[in-house]
């Protein structure tokens, strides 16, 4: 746990600059000087890129996090792993280019009425896209290395800085939205561009194919692998994007807006259990290969019991402080309050059953993440089609809720059941019920006219019961140990033995 608690610190304090500096631009700044239709656009475009970007990769990244460490070496260049992988990415790139021209009437046909702006920008998607594509295979090639906190910076904090000055030209009236649509996209070719400076820099740019025994016999077992991480991948993206997509066809642009809005505020929980994924699965990769059960299984364990304690903290600061927040945003904005409710808790319970996602996918056994996807995609769906007309964005938070927990408790019931595994001890039930009794208890502060003073009471309640009586109560080392580092009190340090509930 030693690599996973530095590097994740690290990509933490990342991800939280960044989820601030993202508050600032989809929730303040956005709100403030975009129309909720424009919001919708923007959200849109970056949702229908991703899942462009997922299908066009052609697995490349999972095959990279999976089998990169059998190609690990330097001096031989990683025997031209990274040729073979820019070759497939913009293969990839192309046939899906192809696709997406030659079905342009059909894809028109789901927005021209409820979302006409999408029309406009129907083409601006393929360079978008693009430049997704291209900082994924960069990211996860840099990941494999285990070079994780550059990428992460650059993406979750230098891309939003650059977002910020392309929102503050538009505020400022120097561009139009046009223009500003064209920077937003070009802001990301630049993040993409960076990132491939940095492989040179740390002279991991290798563009010559190699030759290695190693390709005979993986060559069968990667382009397995490949082909059903195309279609898990894909699965993957269509769960968290596809709902503002069909809101933007069922409903409207501006509705659109709202969700994502809302969606991007829930996710604020989800940085740590991001930023602890990063590094943990070239790590699941590496005991693989060392056929290596026990270290899997007790990194399984102690990432699920700290996501529950770090996840239960924001969701409980999220939950607690959601009246001041929407204070700061137009009151068109407040109908969205009972999807927020929803989609934390997907959230949370998404982060609480731990690594059993990647645990699969980088197993023997990883087609059946295939299916588990497969099933979902098809359920999400289904229940968007359903609830949403009924139940307008509520009807999306509750698909997005049921299609999560259902995937999750699927796929911690097969790791059960196949590897022996299973990440819940009884310390995760203690936290259970301290987040629960924690979350009465904000329940019933008195409300504060002053947006400010209220954000700072519900914190500091929430900051002294909960976090106090996780530490006081010594459930996790990791927890307690990061506190001593802070504090320097010697009375919260512990060793892995020493807690009060084993």
């Amino acid at each position: 746990m030693g690599i996973v608690q530095k590097a994740s610190i690290k990509l933490t304090i990342v991800s939280y600059l960044g989820a601030g500096l993202g508050y600032l631009n989809r929730v303040l700044l956005f709100t403030h000087f975009l129309s909720a239709a424009e919001v919708g656009l923007a959200g849109v475009l970056v949702n229908a890129a991703v899942l462009y970007a997922q299908f066009a990769s052609l697995g490349v990244p999972t095959i990279s996090n999976r089998f990169f460490p059998f190609f690990n070496n330097k001096e031989k260049k990683h025997h031209g792993f990274f040729f073979w992988g820019n070759l497939f990415v913009f293969a990839g790139f192309l046939m899906t280019t192809l696709v997406f021209i030659l079905f342009k009437p059909l894809i028109i046909r789901q927005y021209i009425s409820s979302s006409p702006m999408i029309v406009d920008y129907y083409y601006y998607l393929i360079p978008f896209a693009l430049s997704f594509i291209y900082f994924q295979f960069f990211e996860t090639y840099l990941r494999s290395l285990l070079k994780t906190v550059v990428p992460s910076f650059l993406n979750d904090v230098f891309s939003k800085i650059l977002v910020t000055l392309c929102i503050t030209a538009y505020a400022l009236k120097l561009i139009d939205f046009h223009q500003f649509v064209i920077a937003y996209i070009g802001s990301n070719f630049l993040v993409t561009f960076i990132l491939l400076v940095y492989i040179i820099y740390l002279k991991q740019f290798f563009l010559l194919p190699g030759k290695s025994k190693v390709y005979k016999r993986l060559l069968k077992p990667i382009l397995l692998y490949g082909a059903f991480t195309i279609l898990s991948t894909l699965g993957g993206s269509i769960l968290v994007q596809i709902d503002s997509l069909m809101i933007a066809a069922k409903l409207d642009l501006g509705k659109a807006g709202i969700y994502s809005t809302i969606f991007l505020i829930a996710s604020g929980l989800t940085y740590p259990y991001r930023s602890i994924q990063k590094t943990t699965y070239p790590l699941v990769g590496r005991f693989w290969k060392n056929r290596d059960m026990k270290a899997v299984s007790l990194l399984y364990e102690k990432t699920t019991l700290v996501m529950m304690i770090v996840g239960g903290g924001f969701m409980l600061l999220l939950w607690g402080n959601i009246d001041s927040i929407f204070r700061f945003i137009p009151k068109e904005y407040s109908i969205a309050r009972y999807s927020f409710y929803i989609l934390c808790f997907a959230k949370y319970f998404d982060m609480i059953t731990g690594l059993n996602g990647i645990i699969t996918v980088t197993s023997k056994k990883y087609r059946y993440d295939l299916y588990f996807l497969l099933m979902l995609v098809v359920l999400t769906i289904i229940l968007n089609l359903v609830f949403i007309p009924i139940y307008g964005i509520t009807g999306a938070a509750l698909a997005a809720m049921i299609s999560l927990s259902f995937s999750n408790c699927l796929r911690v019931a097969f790791v059960w059941y196949n590897f022996n595994m299973q990440p819940f001890t009884r310390k995760c039930l203690w936290v259970l019920l301290i987040t629960i009794g924690t979350l009465c208890i904000v329940h019933f502060i008195p409300f504060v006219i002053n947006k400010y003073i209220s954000i700072c009471i519900n914190s500091a309640v929430i900051g002294i019961i909960y976090l106090g009586s996780i530490i006081l109560l010594r459930f996790s080392p990791e927890i307690n140990n990061m506190a001593y580092k802070i504090t320097r009190w010697k009375f919260l340090q512990m060793d892995a033995d020493n807690s009060m509930f084993k």
